[in-house]
């Protein structure tokens, strides 16, 4: 067995490390900034969602996920309690070191799939390492940067495999499908990847791709079982429930409870998406009143209503399929000037907002608490611990660096034109003049990333189809994410980085290109004949 460290004089690690070095100084100088100046992690009101796993392991020696959670961050929240480490200093240090291990997974994709990729991984690893959304969402208690993390390192593993197809490197690349499962409900749809994978890596040996699809499947099948995106049918009907027909097919007798709260809806916001938490839970509860007066509705209430809903939306996409397909990209553009991070570390976050998070866990802190902060405290003793430890004076910073990366990102952009009705402002933070009356023209650098994903799918290469799989993978799964989700830019938080890699590779491209059509202008001019005396 080879010692550690021979992983360490590897030429092609050696060669990663010294590409990537510039990205991680830059990253690591600004998460060991953070870190001094905030060491403890900030406490956002989804936060309790995933501390109910560490309190029932703790008070009741039960291991259980919310049902609106996926298993795996708060199984990894829950290993602080049980070091006796304090969760609030141990969780954004690991999220930040994670953080930087991204960064080098994202140079070696890009070493190993772009034909120039000395020009792009230099810049392309900088502006994700420095990102201010992937430095908000490390330092927060959220299932976001573990994402992240996964969402890569699974495009990285799948290349692995793809070159060398052991049943170990398969194994490698199942479990970080498995990981990516486990940090946030979209996860689950990455998986197209590694079902699009097989056929690609084992054709034509239809036994080890028969038992590669069944070892997702039942990877799928165990990660479900931790729950995961209970409410997420509902959130969709939110979404297209203007589109609800007149005549239901699917559920007929429903219609007398919907259809006076669809009027009302589409008369609230006729053009722009409603706060779509709000609605989906008035729909919840008409569906549930109509379920709890039919006949015979037995005991399985929720499980009826999210059947309703379900089969709701499939009859909305076939009476109205071009209206469905275009939802996620008006509710993109309505939402392609905000923040990523949704929020960031000023006095209203750190000393409004976090205290009306912690008052969700009012009756776990006498459990909670030690293994947050190091000592017993009590609801009021947390309001006091965030007055103390939380300065937003000492954190003005970032949320000027944060304001300037928006600020340049939205810069350049197609043109702006007014709103039919003011935009849904929920976790709202946009650069451009009156944001509410705007609908605001898409940032140029998300075109410039599409086009780089377009071109990586079509410049010939060992690894083109493998990259297009990725591509498509991420692609309808940041798709799906918006459908569902509600209108703001936090659904986009783990695609900016791809786009960043993705707009590099397509600005070199583009310089090269334009090279090579110089060059060979140049060549083909003919020369001027020479003078002849007379």
């Amino acid at each position: 067995m080879k010692p550690a460290t021979s992983f360490f004089r590897d030429a092609r690690l050696r060669e990663l490390l010294f590409w990537c070095a510039p990205a991680l100084l830059a990253g690591g100088l600004l998460r060991l900034f953070m870190e001094i100046r905030m060491p403890y992690g900030y406490i956002q009101f989804d936060t309790a969602d995933f501390l109910r796993t560490p309190f029932r392991l703790l008070a009741d020696h039960q291991y259980s996920i919310d049902s609106k959670k996926a298993f795996l961050t708060p199984t990894f929240f829950t290993l602080p309690f049980l070091l006796h480490i304090p969760a609030l200093l141990f969780i954004p240090i690991t999220q930040h070191l994670m953080g930087l291990i991204e960064v080098v997974v994202a140079g070696a994709l890009i070493r190993l799939w772009f034909p120039l990729w000395r020009w792009i991984i230099i810049p392309a690893t900088v502006l994700i390492a420095v990102s201010p959304w992937q430095l908000w969402y490390e330092h927060t208690l959220m299932g976001e940067a573990n994402y992240v993390f996964f969402l890569f390192l699974v495009a990285l593993l799948g290349t692995h495999w793809s070159q060398r197809p052991t049943w170990m490197n398969f194994a490698w690349f199942a479990l970080s499908l498995f990981c990516i499962c486990g940090t946030r409900a979209e996860g689950k749809i990455i998986l197209l990847f590694g079902f699009a994978l097989i056929p690609l890596v084992l054709w034509p040996r239809w036994i080890p791709m028969l038992a590669g699809a069944l070892c997702l499947v039942v990877l799928y099948e165990l990660a479900s079982l931790g729950g995961g995106g209970s409410h997420a049918f509902s959130l969709l009907y939110a979404t297209l429930f203007e589109f609800t027909p007149n005549d239901i097919s699917s559920e007929p007798a429903v219609a007398p409870y919907l259809l006076p709260l669809r009027d009302e809806t589409i008369k609230a916001a006729v053009d722009t998406p409603n706060d779509l938490v709000a609605l989906a839970k008035k729909i919840d509860d008409q569906v549930e009143i109509y379920v709890r007066n039919k006949p015979g509705a037995g005991n399985k209430v929720k499980a009826q209503i999210a059947a309703i809903e379900l089969h709701l939306c499939v009859e909305i996409l076939k009476r109205r399929p071009l209206d469905v397909i275009v939802t996620p990209l008006e509710k993109f553009q309505l939402a392609c000037d905000g923040w990523a991070s949704g929020a960031d570390f000023g006095p209203h976050a750190l000393l409004d907002k976090q205290p009306k998070a912690i008052s969700r866990l009012h009756g776990e802190l006498d459990v909670l608490s030690p293994g947050l902060t190091g000592t017993k405290l009590d609801e009021d003793g947390m309001r006091q611990f965030v007055l103390a430890h939380y300065d937003p004076a000492r954190m003005r910073w970032f949320t000027e660096y944060e304001d300037a990366w928006s600020t340049g990102s939205i810069a350049l952009r197609l043109p702006d034109r007014p709103a039919p009705e003011p935009r849904w402002a929920h976790d709202f933070i946009s650069m451009i003049p009156n944001p509410e009356t705007v609908i605001p023209g898409i940032p140029v650098y998300f075109l410039v990333a599409f086009a780089g994903m377009l071109t990586a799918m079509l410049i010939p290469g060992p690894l083109r189809l493998v990259q297009t799989a990725w591509i498509l993978a991420m692609l309808f799964t940041w798709y799906v994410a918006t459908m569902v989700g509600v209108t703001n830019a936090r659904f986009r938080f783990a695609y900016d980085p791809v786009c960043y890699a993705y707009a590099v590779a397509a600005v070199v491209w583009a310089i090269g290109g334009i090279c090579r059509l110089a060059r060979r202008s140049r060549a083909a001019k003919p020369e001027a004949p020479a003078c002849t005396a007379s």
